[in-house]
């Protein structure tokens, strides 16, 4: 620490300049700064840590290092609980709701009448735990009874079950047969068989030139028409969706669209009409020194230096574009029959990643309908 009141000596040579001290005055200071120096020493020369404190002395620069490893700061942890500060002389006071609301220190659940409709374990909970819950038992066997006798308790439970013969008021039992059935063994006065058997027509076969709608039950007999010799009509196809078929008899073939459909060949039709995507999905990748596809609507390239492609005459009405997706190098395509030309061949250079154009042929030459950033020559 720093001491004040220190004496500033000037001891000079005898006879030097006035402002010198004498011998007297400097002891007379000398004094003085020890007896200041004295004063400010601290009678104290160990630290003890005590509960919640920790020391820590450099020697080199004299300093002792006090520090609180105790609780530094109080924070509520809910409404319960009220502090009038977080660090100091902290008072604490509890009060209503929260994690300490109410005063129960234990829980537990006794069934009504002694445990008599239902049983518990686990009661009381004095902390944590699990209370059981279920029903007490009636003493009733547990079985399939027939024709019972039941006794029930005012809380719907089955205090009582017997079982009884199952008896009614009947006495003869019999059949009266109709036109086309036989009866035997009625009446039935007490136990027995009684047998019903048909005495008309059991079943019906079809001969030739006749149609039966059913071989027994409510049948219909019908005569087949006579001319040709087709007994049965089969439908088959790769692209269309076929039910009904085959026909032996009479019936009806559904012919329908699917869903998807792929056709290998042309569509040649009037306007396309469509409430979905159009996709030409058709695509190759061109190389450097090919020629482009005719038959692939779609062609795009990488190139990794100078490179070059053809493209002949195409279909009127055909559409091709081309892409490049990587540049390497300048990429020219020399096209036959270009309508930017008055006549022969033209070229569309691509030098940049991105760079496309789309083409059509009409009246035997391709004209650009659209591109980004190419150039033609």
């Amino acid at each position: 620490m720093a001491i004040s009141g220190i004496q500033v000596i000037d001891v000079g040579l005898p006879n030097e300049s006035t402002g010198s001290d004498s011998l007297y005055t400097a002891f007379t200071k000398t004094k003085q700064n020890f007896a200041n120096i004295a004063a400010c020493a601290s009678p104290y020369n160990t630290f003890t840590a005590g509960n919640g404190i920790t020391t820590n002395a450099n020697s080199t620069t004299g300093t002792v290092v006090i520090t609180n490893t105790g609780v530094t700061s109080l924070t509520a942890g809910d409404d319960s609980v009220t502090l009038t500060s977080s660090n100091g002389a902290i008072t604490i006071t509890a009060s209503g709701g929260g994690n300490g609301t109410g005063g129960v220190t234990s829980v537990g659940v006794v069934g009504a009448s002694s445990n008599a409709r239902i049983t518990s374990s686990g009661s009381p909970v004095t902390t944590n735990g699990t209370i059981t819950l279920d029903l007490a038992t009636t003493g009733i066997t547990a079985a399939t009874y027939t024709n019972p006798t039941l006794t029930v308790d005012i809380y719907g439970r089955v205090t009582a079950v017997s079982n009884n013969t199952v008896s009614g008021t009947v006495t003869n039992v019999g059949i009266t047969p109709g036109s086309g059935i036989q009866v035997t063994g009625s009446p039935v006065t007490t136990t027995g068989t009684m047998t019903v058997t048909n005495t008309g027509v059991t079943r019906l076969n079809a001969g030739s030139g006749i149609q039966l709608s059913g071989s027994n039950g409510n049948v219909t007999v019908s005569t087949i028409a006579s001319g040709g010799t087709v007994t049965s009509i089969t439908m088959n196809s790769s692209t269309l969706d076929i039910t009904g078929s085959p026909i032996v008899s009479t019936g009806t073939i559904t012919v329908d669209l699917p869903s998807t459909i792929s056709i290998a060949g042309n569509i040649t039709g009037g306007n396309l009409i469509t409430t979905g995507k159009v996709l030409l999905s058709g695509g190759e990748d061109l190389g450097n020194g090919n020629a482009a596809s005719l038959t692939t609507t779609a062609s795009y390239f990488t190139t990794t230096g100078a490179s070059t492609a053809t493209l002949a005459a195409g279909t009127a009405g055909q559409i091709k574009t081309f892409m490049m997706v990587a540049d390497g190098g300048d990429m020219v395509i020399t096209v036959s029959n270009a309508g930017w030309k008055s006549s022969g061949t033209g070229t569309i250079t691509f030098n940049d990643i991105g760079d496309g154009c789309t083409l059509q042929y009409m009246n035997s030459k391709w004209y650009c309908i659209g591109q980004n950033g190419v150039t033609f020559a």
